[in-house]
């Protein structure tokens, strides 16, 4: 469940960093008793659920594989949770009114916490409505207290690696203030995270064995037979280490760590206690294979993997993004939205964050979700091979699933099932060359990993460095303003707006409809008068040019706003009308007005305005 809480934690996080709340409809108070109003009845609708559960299992007609049922009901649960989380988050403006807290507003790490605590509020609301599930269906022995802070201390280190980043990233600036601009750029940010992987990779085991309270087993048959298979294994660890989660209860081991003085072996009472010796020696053997063929080292490729995908992809997300945003803005409630005028704008800004999202949950679902499960079959390999025979880890797979209630025959996204690896272990007994066979595919989907992670994050960075989708993006501008006209034709800046984008696409007659309706509309606008000036100066289709009208416009335009490309505007009026030193004086003037953009252009046009006045006439 900890890879599971994991994505969800990122989910929840991503909806809190992305969504930029509108105006609120909600008051503080009444935020406040509709996020209480829908945490009761979400407890409600839990506890039903669970009871209507608990009624099927105890009644004539049974589920076939109880564990598979109540897993089931525990995830639908924490789905349920997420998603009404969210809808606190935005429906009832909570992020609004908890961001208008002084503290919060000024710091990213307050902030991020808010979103932890209601997290982690409502996963305790959730665990504490399944209980009775876990106690009859997991055998779990736990009171529902004893349960509920259990699951808390487990799950809380997924929360670790965000809270060190969002702590680092508020304070590096206060002792380095030319932090802060080199980490919001694409490559500082990438650079930072490489680090910041590199630091928690050796580190994290430490923290997360103060976190768990974790003490070294005590001298005795168990810390020497482990020590014993390590040995024969060529691994060295730091600690052999009790792992109390869940007062001991869980069955369960791991090993944490690449740097072997930060490595630990942790193993849990009741698995200890359930294991014969030959059975938890290939439960070691196992956890050994995951450092000998060194997997902890791959996740954390896995996860620069990734870092290094989404800032290649940030352009293609963004265009997929603006593409959406298109046909968004071809209606009146999409148009509002992309405004973010109606009371649901603040959600675009989620809308912007999906892409990301996305890729994060397919990536940790598909691609290290493949990776994962053929690393533990890949360690169950190793443990064959170590014992000699697949009894040791096969009897220990077979008594986990007994003891704990799991289903023997269902896999995760992240395991393949306990019958599964059963079966794999007897058929590589049999047959050694498989182990040999499954390393070769595991090599060759490590680097078909790695060439598509080249070509695709190639491709994204070439598509932004050639601007592939500029013109969605531009489209989709202009089309979500033609709607907005659509609603308030008198808006100017409208006009003005889509008067200067058609005029630089060449759709002069658009443009004049549109420039002429700005000046109309404002008449005292210099911005205004200017475009249509230059429009009807410089038109191409020669039908269009009206000489006295555009320098009447550009002498009006140049009087109220003496700005550098309004006095060019001017300079073309006057060639226009055949007035060749007043144009040069014009030009001159734009270049003294000081253009702190285009300058070369300018000059240009000094130039070619001198040349012109300088020209012998008849």
């Amino acid at each position: 469940m900890l890879f599971s809480q994991i994505i969800a934690f990122i989910l929840v996080m991503a909806v809190w960093e992305a969504y930029r709340p509108s105006q609120p409809q909600f008051g503080p108070w009444e935020s406040a008793l509709a996020s209480a109003a829908l945490l009761l009845l979400l407890w409600v609708a839990a506890r039903l659920r669970v009871l209507m559960t608990l009624g099927r299992l105890a009644g004539p007609r049974p589920p076939a594989d109880p564990a598979k049922r109540g897993r089931q009901v525990i995830t639908e649960l924490h789905v349920l949770a997420v998603a009404a989380l969210a809808f606190m988050i935005i429906a009832f403006d909570l992020k609004a009114h908890l961001s208008s807290l002084p503290l919060v507003a000024s710091s990213e790490t307050l902030s991020g916490l808010c979103a932890v605590a209601l997290y982690f509020l409502m996963l305790a609301l959730v665990w504490s409505a399944t209980h009775p599930l876990e106690k009859v269906v997991f055998q779990n022995g736990l009171s529902r207290g004893q349960f509920v802070w259990g699951q808390m201390r487990f799950v809380a280190p997924v929360v670790f690696p965000w809270l060190a980043v969002v702590l680092l990233r508020d304070l590096l600036p206060l002792f380095w203030p030319a932090a802060g601009a080199w980490l919001d750029s694409g490559p500082g940010d990438l650079v930072f995270l490489a680090a910041f992987v590199a630091l928690m990779a050796v580190f994290f085991p430490w923290l997360v064995r103060l976190w768990w309270g974790c003490r070294d087993w005590p001298p005795g048959p168990v810390r020497e037979l482990a020590e014993s298979v390590l040995a024969r294994a060529g691994v060295k660890v730091g600690a052999i280490l009790s792992w109390p989660i869940l007062r001991g209860r869980l069955l369960t081991a791991g090993i944490l760590g690449v740097a072997p003085r930060f490595r630990y072996l942790l193993l849990s009472p009741a698995l200890v206690e359930a294991m014969s010796p030959q059975e938890l020696a290939g439960v070691v053997a196992h956890e050994a294979g995951h450092v000998h063929h060194r997997h902890l080292v791959s996740y954390l490729l896995f996860f620069l993997g990734f870092f290094i995908l989404a800032y290649a992809l940030a352009w293609p997300m963004a265009l997929g993004v603006q593409m959406a945003a298109l046909w968004l803005a071809g209606t009146s409630w999409g148009a509002g939205l992309l405004a973010g005028d109606n009371p649901g704008g603040g959600l675009f800004s989620v809308f912007l964050a999906l892409p990301l999202v996305a890729l994060l949950v397919l990536y940790l679902r598909f691609v290290m979700g493949y990776f994962m499960r053929n690393f533990e079959r890949q360690a169950d390999l190793f443990a064959l091979r170590l014992m000699g025979e697949a009894r040791p880890l096969a009897g220990a797979l077979e008594k986990v699933a007994q003891l704990s209630g799991e289903t023997r025959d269902v896999p995760s996204w992240h395991h393949f099932s306990v019958g599964q690896r059963v079966a794999v272990l007897l058929r590589a007994q049999d047959r050694p060359e498989l182990i040999e066979a499954h390393a070769r595919g595991l090599k060759t989907a490590l680097a078909a990993y790695l060439a598509l992670l080249i070509g695709v994050s190639g491709l994204g960075l070439a598509s932004g460095h050639w601007g592939w989708g500029e013109g969605v993006q531009r489209r989709m501008v202009v089309r979500a303003m033609e709607n907005r006209l659509a609603m308030d034709p008198h808006d100017a800046a409208l006009q003005l707006g889509l008067g200067i984008m058609a005029m630089e696409d060449g759709d002069e007659s658009k443009a004049l409809r549109h420039l002429g309706a700005a000046a109309e509309l404002a008449p005292q606008d210099p911005e205004a008068l200017n475009s249509l000036a230059w429009l009807y100066a410089t038109a191409k289709d020669p039908a269009m040019r009206r000489p006295a009208l555009a320098l009447a416009l550009a002498l009006e335009a140049v009087r109220r706003s003496p700005l550098p490309h309004i006095w060019d505007t001017l300079a073309e009026a006057y060639y226009l009308n055949g007035q060749y030193q007043m144009a040069l004086a014009a030009s001159r003037s734009a270049l003294q007005a000081g253009p702190r953009q285009r300058v070369e252009y300018f000059q240009r046009q000094l130039a070619r305005f001198e040349k012109l006045a300088n020209e012998p006439r008849p």
